[in-house]
């Protein structure tokens, strides 16, 4: 009995200690779960996670850079009279204080624009975020067919990219 109740909180621990692997730490900010698609070179790669923000200050992502990429920028997709639009967010993404920012399918997100690899799916691909703080995240982003439960947005995907 004991063995199996071993086995069982191993298998738990197992499966769930990969999810917190993927959680990166700089200063009061936590990048979760960090993921992209899978995408050829030459085409746009996208870039999810969730920035959680446990300082008493708001911190703003005013950039991001990845050598597998030509360059990267910030994005933001909307419905808007029935159609998904995207901008680039030159002013940067605002991380408010003791709160999160989810980049995912449908809402904000990075776009890798000019790929010079392609992402393959159990590839990491990595990512420097830059805050205005002066803080910088290097981060790996998980190649992956679909998003990770926890982070997973209610709006559709980016096929158009």
């Amino acid at each position: 009995m004991r063995t199996a109740r071993f086995l069982a909180l191993a298998a738990v621990l197992a499966f769930t200690a990969p999810a917190m692997a993927g959680d990166y730490k700089v200063g009061a900010l936590t990048i979760k779960s960090p993921w992209s698609r899978p995408a050829m070179a030459g085409m746009n790669g996208v870039g999810f996670m969730t920035i959680v923000n446990t300082g008493a200050k708001p911190v703003k992502l005013v950039s991001a850079e990845s050598p597998l990429a030509g360059k990267v920028e910030i994005h933001r997709s909307a419905m808007a009279n029935g159609v998904m639009t995207m901008r680039r967010q030159d002013d940067g993404v605002i991380i408010p204080a003791g709160g999160a920012t989810s980049f995912a399918p449908g809402g904000y997100h990075l776009m890798l624009m000019g790929l010079k690899k392609p992402l393959t799916q159990g590839q990491k691909a990595p990512v420097t975020l830059v805050f205005d703080n002066g803080r910088r995240a290097a981060v790996e982003l998980t190649v992956q067919i679909a998003a990770p439960q926890a982070t997973q947005g209610s709006a559709g995907g980016h096929a158009h990219h």
